[in-house]
């Protein structure tokens, strides 16, 4: 059976879309009219023969079979960037071992897409990798069993003794399932949610970065269940059990059991969840670390000498979505 593959723009048009949940807003994000946006997206769904979005009055929602493509399509955009951008230099350079410590939240959903990198740009540099509390990854650091760590450096509370690189910055929403009665509303405030059951994670201090929040805005939550299983709080949300506040990072649009999961903004403001890689003030890091900072950062990371810190986003920090869990 012969079929047409999509073009690289429809891929490119359907992903803003989905990532946006508005046709408006890609098509601003990607500097075309609307009307181009969808003829695009309307020729994918007829020539895969299902519809990939559900449309509504305020935006779009993917559909099951849209989440699945998303996800396919999101990896070979990637896979096409990663091409556009080896350097077949450095490819050659890139050799030896890096020790790097993980937080769990880490571990989950970001180093991955570590891991895909190097494959891709790196197939020299091995990884040795250790999942670790945050704390533990710090001590590590400074008593020289790692060389890097991959964090949330928003949890940080001690980051003088350490150089930071900002990795991915995720916003913090609240999930609820598509039968919640806030799931027509565009945006939701704490008040709306003093009587519903939550969910909280206990996952790589998020229940202490949570109280901060909360105490910002004088909000108490009802904790049903406590846990440190993420597919655990979002199966019971998608059921339509209780509610719980997570990042982008994070969030997948359909439980385990196959439930729609929704995402609504807060009006009260929230801290977003940053991901970083860390190493020690003093540490003059070897040539394939360095190499390393490269692969994860860009042409931005130090290449000799002590490195320096950095603090400048990625262009794609919404990628995946955006973080503190």
């Amino acid at each position: 059976m012969e079929f047409m593959l999509p073009t690289v723009r429809q891929l490119q048009y359907f992903v803003a879309t989905a990532r946006s949940g508005q046709i408006s807003r890609a098509a601003s994000d990607m500097n075309v009219t609307q009307s181009s946006i969808t003829i695009a997206i309307r020729d994918l769904e007829d020539r895969l023969g299902y519809r990939l979005f559900h449309r509504k009055a305020k935006g779009v929602d993917l559909t099951a079979a849209g989440a699945l493509f998303f996800q396919n399509a999101a990896g070979v955009l990637a896979g096409l960037e990663d091409l556009m951008t080896l350097d077949m230099e450095d490819e050659q350079r890139l050799w030896g071992e890096v020790r790097l410590g993980v937080t769990e939240t880490v571990s989950g959903y970001y180093l991955p897409r570590v891991w895909h990198q190097v494959r891709r740009k790196a197939p020299g540099l091995r990884l040795q990798v250790t999942e670790l509390p945050r704390r533990q990854v710090e001590k590590g650091l400074l008593e020289g069993r790692f060389d890097l760590g991959i964090i949330l450096i928003s949890n940080m509370s001690d980051g003088e003794r350490f150089e930071r690189e900002t990795l991915l910055v995720s916003k913090r929403q609240l999930w609820i399932g598509s039968g919640h009665r806030l799931a027509g509303r565009d945006q939701v405030a704490f008040a709306d949610l003093t009587d519903e059951p939550y969910f909280l994670l206990q996952t790589d201090d998020h229940e202490r970065t949570m109280a901060a929040n909360w105490r910002r805005h004088g909000f108490q939550p009802k904790v049903a269940f406590r846990s440190h299983s993420v597919e655990a709080l979002r199966s019971l949300v998608a059921a339509g059990h209780g509610i719980t506040i997570l990042s982008d990072m994070i969030y997948r649009a359909w439980s385990l059991e196959g439930q729609r999961l929704l995402r609504k903004p807060l009006v009260d403001r929230i801290a977003t969840m940053d991901t970083g890689v860390i190493w020690p003030r003093s540490y003059d890091l070897p040539e394939a670390t360095r190499l390393f900072l490269r692969v994860l950062t860009g042409e931005n990371a130090p290449l000799g000498g002590r490195a320096a810190e950095h603090t400048s986003l990625p262009t794609d920090a919404t990628r995946a979505g955006e973080v503190r869990s």
